[in-house]
Parts: structure tokens; sequence; C-alpha cells
């Protein structure tokens, strides 16, 4: 439905259903276009419902955390709530349905997570969490990991996790593919919700008034803003910056190499565009937007290189930018119904999972808006944990 300036609202529409209960006929409205706004309307759309719109405040969607990611398909997480979307949400980009995209969205390189601390037990938490949720990782002996990555020869890790099932996906082929067939409004502001009780009946815009029928918050970093101007539970979600940065092209490397992600210090890279993409997995508060670039963060991958990989020391640095990541108060996603508000739905808080786990969040979203069995147990994941906080 076009957006409608200065216009009294019409009297309710009827209801048809949808699932096990009702929703008003009109518009679901998904509120940013990155991963979990595009997924969650994807997945709508594939449902049955046939009014899904998207309001994305930039020009172009995936502007921010969602076209600036590093493409890494990685499984083994520590929330084991987590892991569930994560294997999921990969299942689907190593499969997509037929038509879904044109080209090839995932290569499957398998990574390696390793530790120089042999008292850190996060990759038996990590290999515990993917085990629960399906996903095949092994404990990899060191001969495994430096014939594979030669370029952590005389690396001091002393234990490593193989993924084998992990991989790269092209993220903007990925994003488009979710958005094909969705309408889609960008350079749209919202500026306001109307609600009759605890339900939001319309979004006040940059571009008019939108009548709606439910309402999705995948507002990424502005999400927490959006909720409370809707009325929604007062649920933070931090914005924290993290760099990455490209060498330029490489010679000898080829992009089947698997990724690596080294912890004391925690440092990650893959092959990308003839290259190496690297982060130093720097994290640091930042309001909602566009993070600038720290002069310093070709330094600080510097240093935790010369501790963790000191055979990379000394790479050339052709490209740096940053992204945020959005996390919530306990780390796990936010998705769900709001607990003040009938019709406003929660995607967001995804800790820099959102790409991988983009089409299981949009699947469980989705089902919770519609009413229907959703795909997984929605408990985890659910914003009204944070009520009783």
């Amino acid at each position: 439905m076009a957006a409608c300036p200065h216009r009294t609202l019409p009297a309710p529409r009827a209801m048809i259903p949808v699932g096990r209960r009702f929703v008003a006929e009109g518009s679901i409205v998904v509120i940013g276009a990155g991963f979990a706004g595009a997924a969650t309307a994807w997945w709508l759309r594939r449902a049955g419902a046939d009014r899904v719109i998207i309001l994305e405040r930039e020009t172009v969607p995936g502007a921010h955390a969602s076209g600036k990611n590093a493409g890494i398909a990685r499984q083994p997480v520590l929330h084991a709530s987590t892991a569930l979307l994560t294997a999921r949400g990969t299942a689907f980009l190593r499969r997509p349905p037929d038509g879904f995209c044109e080209g090839s969205l995932f290569n499957e390189t398998g990574g390696y997570l390793a530790t120089a601390d042999p008292k850190d037990r996060r990759l038996d938490l990590l290999h515990r969490a993917a085990l629960a949720a399906g996903v095949y990782t092994y404990e990899a002996e060191r001969s495994e990991v430096v014939e594979r990555l030669p370029l952590l020869d005389g690396a001091p890790f002393v234990r490593a996790l193989a993924s084998p099932t992990d991989g790269v996906v092209d993220i903007h082929l990925l994003l488009t593919s979710y958005l094909r067939g969705i309408s889609l409004r960008t350079g749209t502001l919202v500026e306001g919700f109307r609600r009759k009780g605890t339900r939001i009946t319309a979004l006040e815009t940059s571009r008019g008034l939108l009548e709606a029928s439910a309402v999705v918050n995948a507002a990424g970093a502005w999400a927490a803003d959006v909720a409370a101007s809707a009325g929604a539970a007062p649920i933070r979600i931090e914005p924290r910056r993290r760099h990455l940065l490209h060498t330029g092209p490489l010679p000898g490397l080829s992009a089947a190499m698997p990724y690596a992600w080294l912890y004391d210090p925690e440092v990650y890279f893959r092959a990308e565009s003839g290259g190496l993409l690297l982060s130093p997995c720097d994290e640091d508060h930042q309001p909602p937007g566009s993070p600038a670039t720290h002069p310093d963060a070709s330094l600080w991958l510097a240093r935790r290189l010369k501790t963790a990989a000191p055979r990379m020391v000394g790479l050339p640095v052709a490209r740096a930018w940053a992204e945020l990541r959005c996390f919530s108060p306990d780390g796990a996603f936010v998705v769900g119904r709001d607990p003040n508000l009938s019709n406003f739905y929660w995607a967001s808080g995804l800790a820099g999972h959102g790409m991988t786990a983009s089409s299981a969040v949009g699947e469980l979203a989705a089902s919770l808006v519609l009413g229907s069995d959703p795909p997984i147990d929605p408990a985890p994941y659910d914003p009204g944990r944070f009520a009783a906080g």
C-alpha cells in the first residue's frame, strides 16, 4: 500500500485467517532492509502474506552491517540458542530453494578455530553447541591446520577445532535474492507510530502515513530507538564497531582456502578477491550510523598478528572499513513478539551472525507474525525474557 500523507485512517479492514489466529488485512511492515528484515519479508511472502512492505532509512538496502561484513558462514558459536539458528541458516545457504538466486551463493571452504591458551575452554563450548545443533566439528591436528593454512606455520596455537561445513557467502547475491519481488521503500524514515491500545495501527514516515497490520523491528543499530518510538519494551540493543581490512591481491591464495579464527589474541582471516580479508576483532560502543574507520585499525591488526600468526606480520593493507554489530543484554538473539505490543515483533540483536542465521531468523519471525507453528522453539529468543529485568 502506498504511503498516504495527511490522511484520516479508515475503519478497520476485515479480518482474514492466517495460521491459527487472525491478522488484520493490510500491510505487514518490516523496518530495515538488512539481512534480518529482508529474510523475514521473504519468508512472509513465501508463507502467503501478500502485503509486505520493507521500509529502509538509507537510499540502498544493506548499507550497514549487511553490506560490510566478512561473509563467513560460521556455525560453531558460543550461545547454544544461536548455534541452532546458524546451523539452520547455513543449511539454507548451502542448498537454497529452486529459483531463489542466480549464481553460486555458498562456497564450502570449511574453517578452523584455534587457541594459543591451553586453559581456554571456548573450543569445547563451541564443539558442544555445534553438536547440539547437528553440526559436525572435530579437533584437528596441528599438521592438518598448517597444511591447509600455511600462513599459520609457526603460529603458537595449541588446539584447533575444524568446522568443515562452514563457508563463504556472496552477501550481495544473498541480500538481493531475499529482496527480489518484495515491496521496498528506501530513503524512508519511521518518524512515529499510531496506536490503539496495545496495537499499532499505522506508521508515520517521512513519505507519509502507512497503515499496518503488524510491524517487524529489524532496524539493526536503530532497533532500540524504533522500539522506544513505538512504546515497545525497552530492550537495549548495543551497536559495537568492528574493523575489517583487505590486503589487495597476494600471490598463491585460493578461494578454496578455509577461514581461520584465532583466539588469544582474537583475529580472523579468509581469502577474498585474490587477497586476504582480516579483522582484529576489535569492539567498542558506537552510536547508530556508519562508523568512522579508526586510523589505528591496521596497527591493531599488526599487533595481534605478531602474537597470533607471526608469519603474517607485514601484510599490506589496501583498504579498511568498519561495521556495527548489534548485541542484546544477554548476547542472544531477540526474535518474537514484544511483551507490550500485540502486533510488534523483533528481529534484532544478531551479534554479528545475521548473515549466517538470516534465513532461520526470518523463518522464525515470519511464523510468529503469522501465528503458524514455529520451526524451532522460540522461547530462547523471546523479547519477553528481558521483562523481569
